[in-house]
């Protein structure tokens, strides 16, 4: 009896049905998760840019401020950086610096261990 209703065309058409079903929905689910991924990793990506932007600012405002004539270089090596402790670390290194080309020395050795 059990095999004369998977016969049938109707238990066909409802199987069948089922699946398509199913298959619209696993698609939706796997879309949804999807959507949630990529917006979980552009949200980690953005605030590690914003960071990074902000560091380089940082940086870029202390050796405007204390040591202006480097001003230029400072701009090179920052915007060849894109490490973010680095920078920070650069950062306290030449606002502790006390003169410019002891900041300029600092900016030296940085770009030396970063390979820039």
């Amino acid at each position: 009896m059990h095999d004369i209703l998977r016969e049938s065309p109707y238990y066909q058409e409802i199987l069948q049905e089922g699946r398509e079903e199913g298959i619209v929905k696993g698609l939706e689910e796997g879309l949804q998760k999807g959507r949630k991924a990529g917006l979980q990793e552009g949200l980690q990506e953005g605030v590690q840019k914003g960071k990074l932007e902000g560091q380089r600012e940082a940086l870029l405002a202390i050796v405007q401020f204390r040591f202006p004539k480097i001003a230029r270089l400072a701009k090179r090596l920052v915007a060849a950086n894109d490490d973010t402790a680095s920078l920070q670390n650069l950062t306290v290194k030449i606002s502790m610096a006390q003169t410019a080309e002891e900041a300029k020395q600092y900016m030296l050795e940085a770009v030396e261990e970063n390979g820039n």
